[in-house]
């Protein structure tokens, strides 16, 4: 009988997106916290910025916070280096929205991209460290560097350099080599395999992404391929480890060591508020989880970095349209030139107050944090200072203590993701909130199971009848994996887990 590998196996050892969906820091403060005029944020190993890319699409309603500082703790430096070019890719208004989305997600989620995108990450990665060169600890449009070692700035532009150049990165290979560690004598029936993981686990809290898109990704690590065949290898995607050579002793492995389970469709292709997304017909959705990935962040774009450049379409002599980009330059009317020449103060504001590139730049900042947790949970400088701190799934085991009562503030609201999202059993993912439970009241945390519920119905979407597993059965005709299931509602179905520290419960804003 062949041995089969666990999840863990499959998921990696570094997380490079999110196993949950993105959302807004600031709706689960409490009253008391929402009153203060500086907000602190502390992301523990998120894997991606989604939860940044909410932040900033929704500040504009937070008017009564002034400063929202988002510290952001990863266990890799090329995840840093990642989520920077990541952050590039959204804010540049040279692109249209349609370009900056699919280099996004072919950046976000292929670990093969069209060669168009693979020299859009090196222009990228290039800015990056020319800026880190100017400013070591200041990188545009938002991130502060200041937190880090040189050493780790160092080896940060070690990996800009690395993902701006051509050296050999067979993704491919890397890619291939992964699923046959994973799934050993059973990779000649990878197709089945998929299948299986699609029907008896996916399908059940994510029918929405489509089983060819999943079954593709799964096969070649592709999300999205369109204009053409991917051919380049997506250098943003790779990772070092340490391991040891027979004959060589220690030595450090870049290649692979992401997800090759879950899929990065959870982050931005799950859930929308959109209920026309979930229309069927004939059994079938008539959209998947590519097109609400697309309208998410098409949203988010077009919040945070409106394009500055407007399509125009041409003909041609042989009669096919060609789209031009052109910069849309706003052209001022004779009335408003007449009144800057009346008004002579007018030269000498502009020099005192510059504007901003974007309008959140100045009201959001973000530090990245690097090294040993329990190191930097003991640390003066972040005594009380968090008022909020997501944990990864990746990382709850060693961050579920009291050591984390150090830098949590006062009414601080603790969310920790769950595994929802992976494919394993229900009964085993209700098992993991009652142990996140556990650990968390031994750390002396409040659970808040009702911001654990509305979280649940906020992240759920509308399934059809016949795909629900939860229906209230017969006790008479119930099979025993059946009652299993429905005993491990609701905790199963759980994106997040709230906890409280050192104050009273807060509320979800509406």
């Amino acid at each position: 009988m062949a041995y089969v590998q666990p999840v863990s196996v499959g998921i990696g050892q570094h997380q490079m997106w999110g196993f949950s969906p993105s959302f807004d820091p600031l709706k689960y403060l409490s009253e008391k916290t929402k009153q203060k005029k500086e907000i602190n944020v502390l992301l523990i190993n998120p894997g991606d910025i989604r939860h940044l890319l909410e932040t900033l699409h929704e500040i504009e309603n937070a008017k009564e916070v002034a400063k929202v500082n988002v510290y952001i703790w990863e266990d890799t430096l090329e995840c840093i280096a990642r989520e920077m070019i990541l952050t590039r890719i959204a804010t540049d208004q040279s692109l249209s929205t349609e370009a900056r989305i699919q280099t996004f997600l072919e950046a976000y989620g292929n670990i093969e991209i069209h060669k168009k995108t693979s020299e859009n990450l090196s222009t990228y990665a290039k800015q990056i460290y020319k800026d880190m060169a100017k400013d070591a600890e200041k990188v545009a449009p938002i991130f502060n560097l200041s937190r880090l070692k040189f050493k780790e700035r160092d080896e940060i532009e070690d990996v800009l350099k690395f993902v701006s150049s051509e050296t050999k990165f067979n993704a491919k290979e890397l890619w291939d080599n992964r699923s046959r560690h994973y799934l050993g004598a059973r990779y000649d029936a990878l197709g089945n395999i998929v299948d299986w993981d699609y029907s008896m686990r996916m399908k059940d809290y994510a029918p929405i992404i489509h089983k060819l898109h999943y079954r593709r990704w799964r096969a070649r690590g592709i999300i999205v391929e369109r204009q053409g065949r991917c051919t380049e290898p997506n250098r943003t995607l790779a990772s070092s480890i340490d391991a040891r050579h027979r004959k060589r002793g220690p030595v450090t492995v870049r290649g692979y060591w992401s997800d090759i389970v879950v899929s990065p469709y959870i982050s931005f292709g799950v859930h929308t508020r959109d209920m026309s997304f979930y229309e069927r017909a004939q059994r079938q959705y008539k959209k998947h989880s590519v097109d609400i990935c697309e309208h998410n962040l098409t949203k988010i774009f077009e919040k945070i970095a409106p394009c500055n450049v407007k399509e125009v379409v041409e003909k041609t002599p042989d009669g096919e349209e060609i789209q031009i980009l052109e910069a849309a330059t706003e052209v001022e009317s004779d009335t408003k030139k007449e009144d800057k020449k009346k008004d002579p103060k007018t030269k000498d504001n502009e020099k005192k107050e510059p504007k901003s590139e974007f309008d959140w730049a100045s009201r959001v900042e973000v530090s990245f944090l690097f090294g040993d947790l329990k190191k930097i949970f003991a640390r003066s400088r972040y005594h009380k200072l968090f008022d909020l701190i997501f944990i990864s799934q990746h990382i709850a085991h060693s961050c579920f203590s009291a050591d984390l009562n150090n830098i949590a503030a006062e009414n601080c609201t603790i969310v920790s993701e769950t595994v929802k999202y992976l494919p394993v059993k229900l009964p085993e993912k209700k098992l993991f909130v009652q142990k996140l439970v556990e650990l968390g009241t031994k750390a002396s945390w409040v659970n808040l199971p009702s911001l654990d519920k509305k979280a649940m119905n906020h992240y759920s979407f509308p399934m059809p009848e016949e795909n629900r597993q939860h229906e209230p059965a017969d006790p008479a005709t119930a099979t025993t994996e059946k009652k299993m299931n429905q005993d491990s509602y609701p905790e199963c179905m759980y994106p997040y887990v709230f906890f409280l520290c050192n104050g009273t419960p807060p509320e979800v804003s509406k």
